[in-house]
């Protein structure tokens, strides 16, 4: 008879399918009208889209745990198998495969080489005993040995590469993903607190490097809150050729994918730290402090929430001016990092159309499903969250003559929400507790004109509180014709892929999907196109030959100057002890020390901010 919820997980890795058994007990908690229910998650944690796990669930099977008698089961939902118990049965056993050939950090992957198990892919739950323990014993293909996970490790009776873990309720299960294989595993201690780094994959950074920036990392990230809340904390980190990476954060762990070619030069290295810093912040801030509405989890449906721009864009802010505690960045290169934001803001039209709080409530159809016109309506609100935590910052500096930080304010609603009471905040605390540190008007001003607003933001207004200004980066060539598109290439065909609102190319009429054929009567392809637009002078009309729908378009569109969305920070000649003050507290830095800016070439797959032609 089963007493306990266990999972089992088998893998043939040649063909990318986890194999699964769940043996479940049968009580009152999850048998209703003889109707057992096993449900598979829809979404996972962290990343606000509905992925449809269940669509890669094959050969569902359900037999009596004793007797080996097959059970009717059959499907009642997208995502929920009913599994029927005509006369009382002590317990079950369910089986299935997920097909596991998606290498994200949102999904579950499978090769000869490696497996990452994403517990929300893989793991069903059983309605009704959400809130047991959770066994899982994971057996390992002959030739792997290594298993990496946050979840605590218990006997494992089963033989030879198989290992057993314990999870105290299906959350943490799902909240603990893991890598299977052969990867190389490195520790280090942080005020006493056991971090493990699992790397898989080649790279080309050395890895004690490696190793010794996380430990810095974790070693400033602490003291933001000052607290450490995990007993053991894991990275997973997955280095690979793709042109994107990304990270998921977890309760006590993070799964990273790095593009490795993004390594090198040092500066991109640098701000691929600022991945690992996000993720671990993420520990504190949304893992453990949250918003209300993120938690507890509907696995089935969307869970909506007004401020993911605090959950992510004020870890967003975080994650770079960490980078510049533990000494990595140099103040120039933070600058560097803040103008990226900036740029974001000041170059996309998309801002003044939904707010912070609308970014962060319409998350589901707009962050992780962009498609032509995103750029004009969809703000992330990971810029505008860390564009917003950095003129907190700033505004409580200022009204406390440094002597209080942002810092100060998500401690208060650390220990408030999460420590006394152990529930998910409301919108409205971290501002009632940024007014009490700041200004009251000028902390009201920010929240009306940006966090509920879609307001500009003066950024040299916040510049000057730590005596600095912004500059556009100095045109070095002659000005450059601009239209305000981009284009993708199809089997050779050049396609406009997304227009922006108010620019020449809307004027001109020239639509997302339009083939770009000939400019003035010269054929193009996708390296002449944006030449001749940047070598037409400003006011120019040119003539574009487009293909819409199979018919053959003439257009006529004026050239405008491209506009300067590249920004760099600069020191204000007279600036006052007061100022001077501020920068050295936010900084970390003395105000005589110059900032040095480092010209690089940067990775070709790094993403420009605008690129808009």
């Amino acid at each position: 008879m089963v007493a306990q919820l266990r999972y089992s997980v088998s893998m043939k890795p040649e063909t990318h399918y986890y194999e699964v058994t769940i043996q479940s007990p049968i009580s009152s908690a999850n048998r209703s009208n003889g109707i057992v229910h096993a449900v598979m998650p829809s979404w996972t944690p962290g990343s606000y889209l509905i992925r449809e796990f269940a669509r890669n669930v094959l050969d569902f099977k359900a037999v009596d745990a004793e007797t080996r008698t097959p059970l009717v089961s059959y499907k009642s939902a997208k995502n929920i198998w009913n599994i029927e118990l005509p006369e009382a049965k002590s317990a079950i056993e369910i089986t299935y495969r997920v097909y596991a050939f998606e290498y994200t950090v949102d999904t579950s992957y499978l090769d000869e080489f490696h497996g990452v198990i994403n517990g929300a892919s893989v793991f069903m739950y059983i309605e009704g005993l959400e809130n047991v323990e959770h066994y899982l014993t994971i057996n390992l293909p002959s030739n792997w040995s290594k298993i990496a996970t946050s979840l605590d490790s218990v006997a494992a009776p089963d033989g030879h590469n198989s290992s057993t873990f314990t999870a105290p309720n299906f959350d943490i299960l799902v909240d603990s993903p893991l890598e299977l294989g052969n990867q190389e595993i490195r520790t280090f201690e942080v005020e006493g607190v056991a971090h493990e780094v699992s790397l898989f994959g080649s790279r080309t950074i050395n890895n004690d490097e490696f190793v010794s920036d996380l430990k810095k990392i974790v070693d400033q990230t602490w003291r933001v809150i000052g607290t450490i809340p995990y007993r053991r904390y894991l990275f997973l980190v997955d280095f690979a050729a793709g042109p994107r990476g990304g990270g998921l954060e977890h309760l006590s762990s993070t799964h990273c994918i790095v593009p490795r070619y993004r390594l090198m030069p040092r500066q991109e290295y640098h701000l691929l730290l600022g991945l690992f810093s996000h993720e671990l912040f993420h520990a504190w801030n949304v893992k453990r402090m949250r918003p209300s509405g993120l938690g507890p989890f509907n696995y089935s449906t969307e869970t909506y929430t007004k401020s993911l721009w605090i959950a992510e864009g004020i870890t967003s802010y975080y994650d770079d001016l960490i980078l510049r505690r533990a000494g990595i960045y140099s103040p120039a290169d933070y600058f560097d990092a803040l103008c990226l934001n900036i740029d974001y803001l000041k170059s996309l039209p998309s801002s003044s159309y939904e707010s912070a709080e609308e970014s962060s409530f319409n998350t589901w159809i707009g962050q992780y499903r962009p498609d032509e016109n995103s750029v004009n309506v969809h703000s992330s609100y990971y810029q505008q969250g860390a564009v917003i935590g950095w003129m907190l910052d700033m505004e409580i500096r200022k009204y406390t003559n440094n002597s209080r930080t942002l810092d100060d304010a998500l401690k208060k609603l650390y220990n408030e929400s999460f420590v006394k009471e152990s529930r998910g905040y409301s919108e409205e605390e971290l501002e009632r507790i940024c007014t009490e540190l700041g200004s009251p008007a000028e902390v009201k001003l920010i929240f009306d004109s940006r966090v509920r607003g879609r307001e500009p933001v003066d950024f040299d207004k916040y510049l000057q509180y730590a005596g600095l200004r912004l500059d556009t980066k100095s045109k070095k060539e002659q000005p450059k014709g601009y239209l305000g598109f981009k284009t993708r290439t199809e089997s050779g065909r050049v396609i406009v892929a997304s227009r922006l609102f108010g620019s020449p190319a809307e004027s001109g009429g020239i639509a997302s999907g339009d083939e770009i054929v000939a400019v003035n009567n010269f054929r193009i392809d996708s390296l002449t196109l944006p030449f001749l637009i940047a070598n037409s002078k400003p006011n120019e009309e040119i003539s574009l030959l487009v293909a819409r729908d199979g018919v053959m378009h003439t257009l006529s569109a004026k050239v405008a100057d491209a506009p300067q969305f590249e920004h760099r920070i600069s020191k204000i000649e007279s600036a006052s002890e007061m100022q001077k003050r501020l920068f050295q507290g936010w900084m970390n830095a003395s105000w005589d020390e110059p900032l040095e800016y480092v010209e690089y070439t940067p990775s070709p797959l790094k993403m420009k901010t605008f690129d808009f032609i």
